[in-house]
């Protein structure tokens, strides 16, 4: 099916979607199923959830934090043929009191170490440090979201590794599919993509690596990469907060 381009706004001034985001969502796309309950956490402007929802039909909600971000969420949901209906908490995720449990718990969570140089931005470091959505505490919350045979699907530094995956399996939830991904090929991976389950008791399957770049050159992009953004074929309009009115 050839994809019309997702327009999505977002903050100008706020942490804003990247290629790890367009990555994890066409990861994801194999394990979510037409019909699936999905939960986006962390959703920012959306991004995540509404590739997954122009996909196939699921039943989509998202949680976040920043009521500015919320607003632009639902302008982008609004403005699709396929997520009109998508519902949307502007709250911590600790705080969400889920109606049921989800298929899929899909979320790109802030995963940057807490010791590195924050950004006079307090908006951007809510969105990019761990320690505004501390990973055990996630972990275990997720586990009382998904339903006994559902998918947990994310991405993560992979320097952080070994604390992400001891994490999940504290929390009772088991790594079945892996993929790193590196920026270039004699470089290390940058990303890890976890999809996780609850009832999984059998072997990790570490699939191919998914190499971003050719050269240094940033627009030198493999071919991989390529075919994920023409999947995406997503473009952003940058909108300022102090221009946007949630009352």
């Amino acid at each position: 099916m050839v994809q019309s381009p997702l327009a999505i706004y977002q903050l100008s001034d706020g942490y804003c979607y990247n290629t790890d985001s367009l990555i994890l969502a066409h990861f994801a796309k194999d394990f979510i199923r037409s019909g699936n309950r999905v939960l986006d956490i962390g959703a920012g402007s959306g991004i995540l959830g509404l590739l997954c929802a122009r996909d196939m039909p699921i039943s989509l909600e998202m949680v976040e934090l920043d009521s500015k971000a919320c607003f632009l969420a639902r302008l982008n949901a609004d403005n699709t043929k396929f997520a009109k209906e998508v519902i949307i908490h502007n709250q911590n995720i600790f705080d969400f009191q889920a109606q049921g449990l989800f298929d899929v718990v899909i979320s790109n969570p802030p995963f940057y170490n807490v010791n590195i140089i924050k950004s006079p931005n307090e908006r951007k470091n809510i969105a990019r440090i761990q320690d505004s959505m501390p990973l055990d505490k996630l972990a275990k919350y997720i586990k009382r979201l998904i339903k006994p045979r559902g998918n947990l699907l994310m991405c993560y530094d992979a320097r952080e590794c070994y604390n992400v995956f001891f994490a999940l399996r504290s929390a009772g939830i088991f790594l079945q599919n892996l993929r790193f991904v590196y920026p270039l090929r004699d470089k290390s991976a940058t990303l890890v993509l976890i999809q996780a389950k609850i009832d999984y008791k059998g072997d990790v399957n570490v699939l191919p690596p998914l190499f971003t770049h050719n050269s240094p050159n940033q627009q030198d992009n493999t071919k991989d990469l390529q075919a994920i953004y023409q999947w995406a074929k997503t473009f952003s309009i940058k909108v300022h907060s102090q221009d946007i009115d949630t009352n």
